[in-house]
């Protein structure tokens, strides 16, 4: 389980609800979680929605998050 899934998770968002919040496809989300790399704004906005559940802001360096 990558970090942002667990985060993910603990913080009770659904792969769909992040999807639709970051403005991304449900597949980028999945990806993340796969650690198979995306592109870097895609992670970027995906981080972003994450953070709004969160009490810290992440990014995708921050997690690791493979990009291309």
């Amino acid at each position: 389980m990558t970090e942002f899934e667990r985060l993910r998770i603990n913080a009770g968002v659904t792969i769909v609800q992040l999807a639709h919040e970051a403005d991304v496809s449900r597949g980028t989300i999945e990806k993340i979680e796969k650690g198979k790399p995306v592109r870097a704004v895609l992670a970027a906005r995906a981080c972003n929605a994450l953070s709004r559940y969160l009490p810290r802001p992440v990014t995708y360096e921050s997690l690791g998050i493979k990009v291309i």
